[in-house]
């Protein structure tokens, strides 16, 4: 129970909520999350000048060991609660039981959570738009099937990504009618059984030197409530990226985390309430995170695609 509110934590709503794998959003596989212990605060930033250094020493007996130290920067968060709340009406749940439906909450957090993570989303587009990495024109448009050459522009950013220290754990990030597109064209149809008849996503991979490829399907509603439905893409249709996705400790590189503070509402939390004087339970589901890139070195976008 809140010390300041009477809403109660619902910890089923709450499980079921962060089984983020279950939708089509992409923005915790983008940026996966890890776990802060503060609100705010600052996380290190090292270098690249701080790897993979030949700093070994042959060591005779009885000597010293070799040493080095570690130079580090620091760079700020702050974790921000982004929360709706749903109204369930009695009459609303009694229809709801009458037509089959036997958990009318569960359905409305659902869609709670759903407007919460399109925020997350275009958060993280827009971070990821923004974000200062390296940054090269494709060879030609997606849309020239003859001319587009996505092979070796991507395995150039896989290569020059190598040069900067990140072998493991490389993701292409794109659009998905930007995928279509690059399936499509010439360079990519030449690697399907040499006659561009689709295999296997695996051939891709290889192909591309890449580990995984993160498709982003996703869109929302940018019009007012109550007008009809507009559904715009949140992800660009000109660019993608090519870097290291890592989750958890920033040790394990990655070129970026969701930070998220659970005693503040974590990934996901759902809570519940009566408000009697309407007659209706009200559901509440929230976060508090802040989307961060904590190395630039570690995507390559590139553009004009």
């Amino acid at each position: 129970m809140s010390l300041y509110t009477s809403a109660t934590f619902n910890p089923v709503l709450s499980e079921a909520l962060n089984k983020i794998g279950e939708n089509q959003f992409v923005g915790t596989k983008i940026l996966p999350v890890r776990d802060v212990a503060t609100k705010s605060g600052q996380y290190p930033v090292f270098g690249d000048d701080q790897f993979d250094l030949n700093a070994s020493k042959v060591r005779a007996a009885g000597s010293a060991f070799a040493r080095r130290d570690f130079a580090y920067g620091q760079q700020d968060y702050s974790c921000k609660q982004y929360a709706l709340e749903g109204l369930l009406p009695d009459e609303d749940v009694t229809q709801a039981s009458d037509d089959g439906i036997s958990d009318s909450a569960a359905a409305i957090a659902k869609k709670l959570q759903r407007d919460i993570m399109v925020g997350h989303e275009l958060r993280v587009a827009s971070l990821m738009a923004a974000a200062g990495f390296n940054s090269t024109d494709a060879t030609a448009t997606m849309a020239t099937s003859a001319t587009a050459k996505p092979i070796a522009d991507i395995q150039n950013a896989v290569e020059r990504l190598n040069g900067n220290g990140f072998y493991d754990g490389i993701a292409l990030i794109m659009e998905t009618s930007l995928f279509n597109a690059m399936l499509n064209t010439d360079d990519v149809r030449g690697i399907f059984n040499g006659n561009g008849q689709y295999s296997n996503r695996q051939v891709i991979l290889d192909a591309l030197g890449v580990n995984e490829i993160i498709i982003t399907p996703t869109r929302y509603n940018s019009a007012a409530k109550g007008a009809t439905a507009s559904r715009s893409k949140i992800w660009s249709t000109d660019s993608y990226f090519v870097g290291q996705v890592a989750g958890g400790d920033f040790a394990n590189g990655g070129f970026g985390r969701t930070l998220s503070y659970s005693a503040d509402g974590g990934v996901f939390s759902a809570e519940q309430y009566r408000d009697e004087p309407i007659k209706s339970d009200v559901l509440r589901v929230f976060n508090s995170v802040d989307e961060s890139i904590i190395n630039t070195n570690a995507c390559e976008k590139i553009a004009s695609a």
